[in-house]
Parts: structure tokens; C-alpha cells; sequence
């Protein structure tokens, strides 16, 4: 495999920043041009991949809300999704910087990524490394105000977060580990409504009815797993010749004569760990119709219609057709919990003397 040069000619990067310009619109064409780059390394314009983190621990808090013996509120639920999701923000900033820096050279050689801030010589690699430390330790005190176990899970999730750029170096298969890493959020979106392990473990439940929860669980977190690979193969699939070119490694390149084939057989797997989901932690059918129902059907149009030699197609999957597969699993385990009970239950008149 063929490796790019430890640093790039200086002459190489003078030409990257001179094809470059700011942004004339958007968040970033309203701040002081110094911070452009690191507003860019953050990928403050570009807020998809915050959706893409962030749907995971909604899933969790979701998921968690099916199973508690007791309805969970819906000013806790909100409250709880708010810290999930701006702690989500600095974390995916301090990932999406943490790759950028490790992967540099190999992003020069990128049409789409070779007008990165540090790809173009923006900023040094230095003050990149400087940078990833900032936002994630807003995501460090965010998961702070989360319940202690959260802290737990979050462990490996971050080792994950750091292995992931090194695995296209090491493995064709980095969007598994990506997938692994990411939906590890389901875990801590969980706990986080939770609360504490005691009450998962089967505080309040017979036996039979939280192991029936562990094994749903377990099922939704493969389907996440197997989702993300999905995504992020067809969004690699717009940089297969110059990945090949750069020696960069992914599933999109490796399975890139039998791309529909595999991404149909991960769409029936996914599918599945959700019917899964539902028959063991005894889901009604309201949650089987919308979640399972909907995914399959979000899926089979998307890859029965993608060209995925068009990068454009492979971009809207990734910005858009997202939202079909995340806000059917989101809504099916929604229509499954005991908020909306909770919401549309009468108040209770005060007893009378």
C-alpha cells in the first residue's frame, strides 16, 4: 500500500491555499477571518455528521424510556437530550480534528478534501493537536453532568474515536470500526435516563423481562452498528479512485464490484436486529411498523435508486436520505415508550373532602 510523504512540499500547500476562499455564507462568513480554519477543522458548517453522533444517544434515552418501570417525564427526557447533544457537538469537533491532523497527507491527495485547513497548511499540525484538546474537554464536561455510569461507557467510545483514523491504514474495513464506535452513543443515551446500573440489571422487573431487555438491547445496538456501516460506505463510495490512488483503505474500495450486494445484505441484517429489538424486549406493533417497516422501506428505495458512481447521490444519502432510517427508528421507539401515555394522560382533581 502506497504511503504519502511525512510532510508535503511547501510548494504543494502554497498551491492549495491559493485555490482556496472563504466562505461567503453560512456561520463561518460571519466570524473573524483567524478563525475560519478552526471553525472549519470543527466542522461548525457542516452539522450532518452532528445528526449522525447525536441519533444514537437519542436511540439510548428512547430505548430506555420503553423499558423503566415507570414513565419517564418528558422535561427529563428533553433535559437529558439537550446535554447529549451539545456534548455530541464537541465531541464530533474533537474527532473530526483529531482525524483531520492524522490524516493530512492523505487529504491532499483528495479533490474534497484538499482544501481542509490543514491540508492546505491553514494551520500546523501542532496547533491541530492543540485544537482537538479544547473541544474535547467541553465533551469530557458535559458527560459530566450525565450520571455516573455514563463515564464508564464513554471510555471506550473515545479510544474508539482515536483508533478510527489509524484503521484505514491498517484494515479494509474502517467503517466497522467507525460503526462500533458510534454506536456505542446507544449505551450511553441508555444510562443516562437510567441512571444507575442496579435499576437496568433489573430494579423492579422479574428476571425473564430484563434479560428480554439485555438481549433487545444488544439487537438495537448491532442495527445501529450495521446502519452506520451503511452510511459511511456510501459516502465513501465518491472517493474510491482517489482513495485507491492515496492508499487509503475502506469497504467501499474493497467491495467496490459488489457495493449494491453488500449493502443490501447489511440492510436485511440491520432490519433483522431490529424485528429482534422488538420480539425480545416485547415491542407492540406500532414500533414494528414504524421502525422496522419504515427502515426497510427507507433502504430498499435509497439503494434500489442510488448511482453510487455519483458523488452527488452518495452526498445526499449522507445528508439527507439519513433522516428517512434515523426518524424511523427514532419514531418507533418513541411510539413504543410511555411519554406520549404520560403526555396525554387526564390530570388527576384533587380529592374532594
Amino acid at each position: 500500500m502506497p504511503h504519502p510523504k511525512a510532510t508535503s512540499p511547501p510548494h504543494q500547500q502554497d498551491k492549495l491555499s491559493s485555490e482556496y476562499t472563504l466562505p461567503t455564507s453560512g456561520v463561518l462568513s460571519h466570524v473573524p477571518q483567524t478563525w475560519v480554519p478552526y471553525g472549519e477543522l470543527a466542522r461548525v458548517d457542516r452539522p450532518t455528521g452532528i445528526l449522525h453522533f447525536y441519533f444514537l444517544h437519542l436511540f439510548g434515552t428512547l430505548y430506555a424510556a420503553c423499558i423503566t418501570s415507570s414513565a419517564t417525564r418528558l422535561d427529563e427526557l428533553l433535559y437529558k437530550n439537550v446535554v447529549l447533544f451539545v456534548g455530541t457537538f464537541f465531541f464530533r469537533s474533537a474527532a473530526c480534528a483529531w482525524s483531520d491532523n492524522l490524516d493530512r497527507e492523505y487529504d491532499r491527495q483528495v479533490p474534497r478534501c484538499r482544501l481542509r485547513p490543514l491540508a492546505r497548511g491553514a494551520l500546523t499540525p501542532a496547533q491541530g493537536h492543540v485544537f482537538t484538546i479544547v473541544p474535547a474537554m467541553c465533551a469530557v464536561y458535559f458527560i459530566y453532568l450525565l450520571p455516573s455510569n455514563c463515564w464508564l461507557i464513554s471510555a471506550p467510545n473515545f479510544m474508539l474515536a482515536i483508533f478510527y483514523p489509524l484503521a484505514k491504514r491498517v484494515t479494509d474495513f474502517p467503517q466497522a470500526v467507525l460503526g462500533v464506535q458510534q454506536a456505542l452513543g446507544l449505551f450511553i443515551g441508555v444510562e443516562a435516563i437510567m441512571a444507575n446500573s442496579e435499576q437496568f440489571l433489573g430494579l423492579g422487573t422479574t428476571g425473564d423481562t430484563t434479560t428480554g431487555h439485555l438481549w433487545g438491547l444488544g439487537a438495537l445496538y448491532l442495527a445501529i452498528v450495521f446502519w452506520e456501516v451503511i452510511v459511511d460506505t456510501v459516502y465513501a463510495q465518491q472517493d474510491v479512485e482517489h482513495d485507491a490512488q492515496a492508499g487509503v483503505r475502506s469497504m467501499a474500495l474493497h467491495f467496490r464490484d459488489n457495493a449494491k450486494a453488500l449493502l443490501w445484505a447489511i440492510s436485511l441484517l440491520q432490519t433483522m436486529c431490529l424485528v429482534a429489538t422488538g420480539v425480545c424486549a416485547e415491542f407492540g406493533p406500532g414500533y414494528l411498523t414504524i421502525a422496522c417497516d419504515g427502515v426497510i422501506s427507507a433502504l430498499g428505495y435509497m439503494l434500489g435508486t442510488i448511482d453510487l458512481s455519483d458523488p452527488r447521490k452518495c452526498t445526499w444519502f449522507f445528508k439527507t436520505g439519513h433522516w428517512y432510517v434515523n426518524l424511523a427508528m427514532a419514531g418507533g421507539l418513541f411510539i413504543e415508550s410511555r411519554i406520549i401515555s404520560t403526555i396525554l394522560s387526564p390530570v388527576s382533581s384533587p380529592a374532594t373532602a
